[in-house]
């Protein structure tokens, strides 16, 4: 959860609703269709705004709540987000912007943003951030995500329009 999440904050992916989530028979969390990351969203409209998905129930499962009551799953999540995860992902920056630097031209709809795509992209790292900077950093994005009102709608529309639960 913890690398999908710091994936989807760098990257920007897009509907992540509840039909894109699959669970395996040992309870991992794998997500699936990139259609919409980067620069581009379904419908062309940005609706979702929370860094990432972390719901109510994505939050039940660490053992949590709407209010992130802390709990050792809850907290481990934290952990692995802000110290291993988001703190050595940094060091992948020129490897996506190669990524980006080969793909730019494709036609993906994702790329058509242009410079200013990957000139985000490179923000969205805080390479410029102490250690103690970028924990509180990660800690503001995980309670910006916690059970956010939009990705809530998001996933209501999803369930009505097209029976996704």
């Amino acid at each position: 959860m913890a690398g999908y999440s710091i994936l989807s904050y760098l990257l920007q992916v897009k509907d992540r609703h509840n039909g894109n989530l699959l669970i395996d028979e040992e309870g991992h969390i794998i997500h699936i269709d990139f259609g919409f990351m980067l620069s581009n969203s379904p419908g062309g409209v940005n609706f979702e705004s929370a860094p990432f998905k972390l719901t109510r129930e994505l939050l039940e499962v660490m053992d949590s709540d709407a209010e992130g009551t802390p709990s050792e799953f809850f907290d481990y999540f934290k952990v692995c987000y802000a110290f291993k995860g988001f703190l050595l992902v940094g060091s992948m920056q020129s490897v996506l912007y190669f990524l980006w630097k080969c793909c730019r031209d494709s036609g993906f709809p994702c790329f058509k943003g242009g410079t200013r795509t990957i000139l985000n992209l490179r923000k969205r790292f805080h390479l410029s951030l102490t250690e103690e900077q970028c924990v509180s950093l990660v800690l503001s994005l995980i309670s910006s995500s916690m059970d956010a009102w939009r990705t809530r709608q998001y996933d209501y529309y999803q369930r009505v329009l097209n029976g996704i639960l």
